[in-house]
C-alpha cells in the first residue's frame, strides 16, 4: 500500500506534419502581440532568432532570451537539439497571451537532455509546452524529468495556466550516486516523464491551478510516467494543486527504482495533493516491476491526498511490482475525499484491480469515495490478499465508501475476489457481479468492527467456500445471509447464480480505448440472473451516474454488473 509522496489522446501516431494551430504563428488572432523565435541546426546563435532564416542554433542561446507574454519558441521539427531548456519567473505569460514552446515544420523536434531536465519551467505560469520528444540519457543515469513545471515560490502560491500537449518523454531518472533521493531532499523532484510539482522553498502548499496534460506518452522513466504532486504536510489546510485535467495519455514501462526504498516508485499516472481533477481516456501498462523493498508500491493510475478527483474511461493492465506491495490497476489511496473511479477496465495486474485504501497518518480522513461501473478481470496475479478489489484501512478509518455496478472477476489464486481489511471501514457493495472462475472464496473480511453492507449483488464460484469472515469460513450463500448480508428493508436480496457471461469472447483492447464499449464478454445475456434482483440505487439517495460501462443510458431497471444496457 502507498504511504503518500513525501515531497513533498488520442494515441501518439506517426505524423507527417506537426504544425498545431496552438503553435503556428499564422493561426494567432489578429492584434495579438508576441515574437516567434526559431531554433534550427542550420541557424546561428548570432542571428536575431525572430525569423526562420534568422534562426538560432542552440538551446543555450534560447536560455539567454527573456520571453514576454505571447512569445513563442519553436524548434525545427525532425531535428535533435542537445541541452536543457529552462524558463523561469521572468518568462511567464498571461492567460490571454501564454508563452509557447514547441515545434515548427515537419514532425516534432527532439530535445536530448543528457543527465538533466529536457524542459524545466520554474516559478512561471501561463506557459504551454507541446509537440516535442524529450529524451534523457537513460533512467539509471539521468537526474531530471522530461517536461517539468516546478513552483518553488513560498506562501501557498498557486500559479495558473499549465499546458503540456503531445509530448513523448523517456529515459529520465535520478542520479543514483547523489546523496538523498527524490522526492525528498534538497534536489528538485526527479525521475518522471512529465512532472507538475509544488516545491515551495518554505515547504508550503504552493503549486499549480488550471493544468492540462493531453495526448502525451511517458515511458522508460524510473520514478513515474506522469506525476502531479506537492510538498507533504501532516494536516494541511489546503491542497498544492487544483483543477488538473489529464486526458488521452499513455504511461508504460516505467519500472520503478530498485535503489529507492523510502516509498513507492514505478507508477504510470499519479495525481496527488490536488483539489478537483479529472483523468480520462488514459492507458497505463507494464509499469512498476523494479519497485523493491519499499513500504508502498506502484499503481497504474491513481490518486491520493485529493478531493473530488475523478478517474474515468481508462485502461490499466499488466502493471507489476517487485518485492514491494501493490502493482494495482487503479487506486483511491490515503487522503482521498469524494473521489470517483468509473468506467475503467483493469486486468492482469500483480495487485488489486481496484484498491481503496488509507494509510497511517494520511493527511485527510478518507470519506465519500465512489467506485462504480468498472471491470476488473484476472487481477491479483502476485498479491494474493488483494483480489479484484481490496478495501483497506491502516489509518484513521474510512466512511461513506460506495462500490456499485461493477464487474469483479478473477481466475487467480487470490484470498478473495473482494477483500476488506482493517477496522472502522464504512463501505457498501451494491449491484456488483462478484465472480470467480476458480475455487477461491468470493469475499474475505478481516478485522472489521463495522460490518460492510452487501445488497443486490450477484455471486458465483465453483468452490466449496463462499466467504471467509474474521477467520471463519462461510460455505454457502445462505450462511452469508444468516451473517446479516444481502437483506434490504426486511427482505432477502442478492443471488448466488451463474451470470452466464461469455468469458471465451474476445476481450482486452491492447490499449485501444475505442474498443472498451464492445467488450461483450462482460455483458449479461438475455435470461441471465444478473438481469434481476438488484437494488434501486435512487431510492437510497445514490446517484447511479450518467451511463453504464458501454456508454448506454440506464434502463428503468438496473442489472448487476458494469453493463446496464439490454443485450
Amino acid at each position: 500500500m502507498k504511504h503518500g509522496l513525501r515531497v513533498s489522446g488520442s494515441w501518439l501516431v506517426s505524423v507527417v506534419l506537426v504544425v498545431p494551430a496552438l503553435l503556428a504563428p499564422a493561426c494567432r488572432m489578429a492584434g495579438e502581440k508576441g515574437t516567434t523565435y526559431y531554433v534550427s541546426p542550420t541557424g546561428n546563435d548570432a542571428n536575431s532568432g525572430a525569423a526562420i532564416d534568422q534562426a538560432w542554433s542552440t538551446i543555450e542561446r534560447a536560455n539567454r532570451q527573456s520571453f514576454r507574454p505571447g512569445d513563442r519558441l519553436l524548434f525545427e521539427g525532425g531535428s535533435t537539439f542537445g541541452g536543457n531548456l529552462v524558463l523561469d519567473s521572468g518568462d511567464a505569460g498571461t492567460s490571454e497571451l501564454p508563452v509557447i514552446v514547441g515545434s515548427y515544420g515537419v514532425g516534432r523536434a527532439t530535445i536530448q537532455a543528457g543527465l538533466g531536465y529536457a524542459v524545466l519551467v520554474r516559478d512561471a505560469g501561463n506557459v504551454e509546452v507541446g509537440d516535442l520528444v524529450c529524451v534523457g540519457a537513460d533512467r539509471t543515469r539521468n537526474h531530471g524529468a522530461g517536461v517539468a513545471f516546478v513552483n518553488s515560490l513560498p506562501g501557498n502560491t498557486r500559479l495558473k495556466g499549465v499546458r503540456i500537449r503531445n509530448i513523448e518523454a523517456k529515459g529520465f531518472g535520478r542520479e543514483l550516486t547523489a546523496k538523498g533521493a527524490y522526492p525528498e531532499g534538497h534536489q528538485l523532484p526527479q525521475g518522471a516523464g512529465i512532472l507538475v510539482a509544488g516545491y515551495a522553498s518554505d515547504r508550503s502548499k504552493s503549486g499549480y491551478e488550471d493544468v492540462e496534460i493531453t495526448g502525451c506518452t511517458a515511458h522508460d522513466n524510473a520514478y513515474c510516467g506522469i506525476l502531479v504532486t506537492g510538498y507533504w504536510a501532516d494536516r494541511p489546510a489546503r491542497y498544492a494543486n487544483a483543477k488538473v485535467h489529464i486526458a488521452d495519455c499513455r504511461a508504460y514501462e516505467n519500472p520503478g527504482d530498485p535503489l529507492y526504498h523510502e516509498n513507492h516508485s514505478g507508477s504510470g499516472i499519479l495525481v496527488e495533493d490536488c483539489d478537483g481533477g479529472l483523468v480520462e481516456r488514459c492507458v497505463a501498462h507494464k509499469n512498476g516491476w523494479l519497485c523493491d523493498d519499499a513500504p508502498g508500491g506502484p499503481c497504474g493510475i491513481w490518486t491520493a491526498v485529493a478531493n473530488r478527483v475523478t478517474i474515468q474511461s481508462c485502461e490499466s493492465y499488466s502493471n507489476r511490482t517487485g518485492t514491494a506491495a501493490d502493482g494495482d490497476g487503479f487506486d483511491l489511496d490515503g487522503g482521498c475525499t469524494e473521489c470517483v473511479l468509473q468506467y475503467n477496465y483493469s486486468h492482469d495486474n500483480d495487485g488489486a484491480g481496484i484498491l481503496v485504501y488509507t494509510y497511517a497518518n494520511a493527511p485527510h480522513t478518507d470519506r465519500g469515495n465512489i467506485v462504480r461501473w468498472n471491470i476488473s478481470e484476472n487481477d491479483a496475479i502476485k498479491r494474493r490478499g488483494y483480489g479484484a478489489i481490496m478495501v483497506g484501512n491502516d489509518g484513521d478509518g474510512m466512511s461513506g465508501i460506495e462500490i456499485y455496478q461493477n464487474t469483479f472477476i478473477t481466475d487467480q489464486p487470490a484470498d478473495g475476489v473482494v477483500n476488506i481489511r482493517g477496522k472502522d471501514i464504512g463501505v457498501s457493495f451494491r449491484n456488483n457481479i462478484i465472480l470467480s472462475t476458480s475455487a477461491i472464496p468470493l469475499i474475505r473480511i478481516d478485522n472489521a468492527e463495522v460490518a460492510p453492507i452487501f445488497q443486490g449483488n450477484l455471486y458465483w464460484n465453483s468452490g466449496d467456500l463462499f466467504a471467509r469472515v474474521a477467520g471463519r469460513g462461510l460455505r454457502t450463500f445462505e450462511e452469508w445471509r444468516k451473517a446479516g448480508m444481502e437483506t434490504h428493508e426486511g427482505r432477502s436480496v442478492g443471488q448466488f447464480a451463474d451470470p452466464r457471461l461469455d468469458l471465451k469472447a474476445p476481450r482486452g483492447t491492447a490499449g485501444d480505448l475505442s474498443r472498451l464499449a464492445s467488450l461483450a464478454a462482460f455483458r449479461p445475456p438475455r435470461g441471465s440472473a444478473a438481469l434481476k434482483g438488484t437494488i434501486d440505487l435512487g431510492s437510497l439517495g445514490i446517484d447511479p451516474g450518467p451511463r453504464d460501462f458501454s456508454g448506454h443510458p440506464f434502463p428503468k431497471t438496473l442489472q448487476a454488473g458494469a453493463w446496464a444496457s439490454r443485450p
